[in-house]
């Protein structure tokens, strides 16, 4: 929406900036479970698209990690968390 363009909250995604916004919900956040999520996907775009795009989303996580397999620190003494952004 271009009358919404100049308001820098509702374009970022990082909740650092988004929680200094005068309407930010303390007790919500800014956050989605993604059962939520899924279900306003499928609102919006039917369940076969919104299952098709998690499915998508697995397999991007999953290529990514079998990218970096020869490489990841295998001890058992330590881990290593690993996150995505999907955008």
């Amino acid at each position: 929406n271009l009358k919404e363009i100049g308001d820098r909250y509702i374009h970022l995604t990082n909740v650092a900036v988004q929680k200094t916004a005068a309407n930010y919900n303390k007790q919500q956040g800014c956050k989605w479970s993604i059962r939520k999520l899924k279900l306003f996907l499928m609102s919006k775009v039917g369940e076969s698209a919104a299952n098709q795009l998690f499915a998508d989303i697995q397999a991007v996580m999953l290529r990514a990690l079998l990218a970096v397999q020869k490489v990841m620190i295998n001890d058992k003494h330590c881990f290593e968390l690993y996150g995505y952004d999907i955008l």
